[in-house]
């Protein structure tokens, strides 16, 4: 569960994915209680300064002074087999925008296979499912998503989509009319 606090944390920069995570969670310290909206994190500035320099000899604990604390407002919700962390806006009406990477591979998916077809690289599912090695059904779940609706996709793209919507609500039984998909897929009330 640290890496879910590491990725979402406001103090660290998104560059500390680079290195390695069990490094870079020890300057951490996380408290949830389970059932609360708030999320306490601490952070040891002398750790999180040796893990991006990549040096675990340069951390020096200096008490408290070193300690930088924050309660963050956010819960954790599962979505199919994602957990997500789920940080309200700042200010009313302020959209906070978290782009779901399983999201953004189907669509990168879709318009892909999508672009092979019609350049003739392609015939269709089954010639997909050969050149990727994916199943000939994921393959033809994931094409259906190279007609959604422009606003669904660019939703998804910039992080908007619905909290609840994941790839395998995203890629299934996905109706052709745009208006039906942004009723079905929760685009509506955004």
């Amino acid at each position: 569960m640290h890496g879910c606090y590491l990725a979402f944390s406001p103090l660290v920069p998104i560059q500390v994915a680079a290195i390695p995570m069990q490094t870079a969670v020890s300057a951490f310290t996380t408290a949830w209680d389970g059932y609360s909206d708030k999320i306490e994190v601490e952070v040891s500035k002398s750790e999180l300064r040796a893990a991006l320099a990549g040096d675990p000899r340069a951390a020096s604990h200096q008490g408290p002074v070193d300690t930088l604390r924050r309660a963050v407002e956010a819960r954790i919700k599962r979505c199919g087999g994602e957990t997500r962390l789920v940080v309200p806006p700042h200010l009313p009406g302020q959209v906070r925008l978290h782009p779901v990477p399983s999201l953004l591979k189907v669509l990168a998916r879709a318009r892909q296979w999508y672009e092979w077809v019609l350049a003739g690289k392609v015939w269709g599912g089954r010639s997909i499912a050969q050149k990727t090695g994916f199943d000939e059904r994921h393959v033809s779940q994931i094409l259906e998503c190279a007609f959604l609706a422009p606003d669904i996709m660019e939703a998804i793209l910039d992080g908007r989509q619905p909290e609840d919507l994941t790839w395998k609500k995203l890629t299934r039984n996905v109706p052709m009319n745009w208006v039906e998909q942004l009723k079905r897929l929760g685009f509506l009330t955004l």
